[in-house]
């Protein structure tokens, strides 16, 4: 563009340029009436909609095990303590699944891609950890709920009643002694912990 050319329009638009400012915040419903009218719009919704299909696409490609792990990250995580017994150890098998997995394409692998997956199997360990430790505080408490209350209905243990059963039979005087190796047993709580919350009958 020639400098005078560029003169032309800055002037133009310093002299006109108030004018169509006001003019299109005056009529605006009608401008937009007229960009609607020749498909400005639909034309911009088309580009939004490639947008988001390719952000949906980058999603389909992820690994079916990178997915699972933001599913562990985002929806697991935070609610392992609303979760009851039977889905705790499921999560647990999964996760020991996918560790064992890793491991064995990490002996598979050549030496440059072992070291991602050393960094992958630390990952999955981490989710590992919050699950198993979830599992021993859950299981502990309502161990001590039933100790104390043994009419108490532990909706965190449903589908092992056996287990519940077997505390409740561990849970008298003379038992006293085999029922906190019990829960030591089922939780690895130090049995000197054990004792002290467990109060011993008298």
């Amino acid at each position: 563009m020639s400098k005078k050319s560029t003169e032309l329009v800055v002037n133009g638009v310093k002299k006109y340029g108030p004018t169509v400012v006001e003019l299109a915040l005056k009529h605006n419903k009608e401008i937009i009436g007229a960009l609607e009218s020749i498909n400005l719009k639909k034309r911009l919704n088309k580009s939004d909609d490639l947008n988001q299909s390719s952000k949906v696409a980058k999603g389909k490609n992820k690994h079916p095990r990178k997915q699972r792990y933001q599913y562990y990250l985002t929806e697991v995580i935070p609610t392992l303590d609303t979760r009851n017994r039977d889905e705790l150890l499921e999560y647990k098998l999964e996760v020991e699944q996918c560790i064992q997995k890793i491991k064995m394409e990490q002996a598979q692998d050549i030496v440059i891609k072992k070291q991602i997956h050393e960094g992958r199997i630390k990952e999955w360990e981490a989710i590992l950890s919050y699950i198993v430790s979830q599992i021993t505080i859950k299981d502990y408490m309502e161990y001590l709920r039933l100790f104390n209350n043994p009419e108490y209905q532990s909706d965190y243990f449903t589908g092992f009643k056996g287990d519940v059963e077997k505390f409740k039979k561990l849970n008298t005087v003379e038992q006293y002694d085999v029922l906190v190796q019990y829960v030591h047993e089922k939780t690895m709580i130090d049995i000197e912990q054990i004792k002290r919350e467990f109060s011993a009958p008298v």
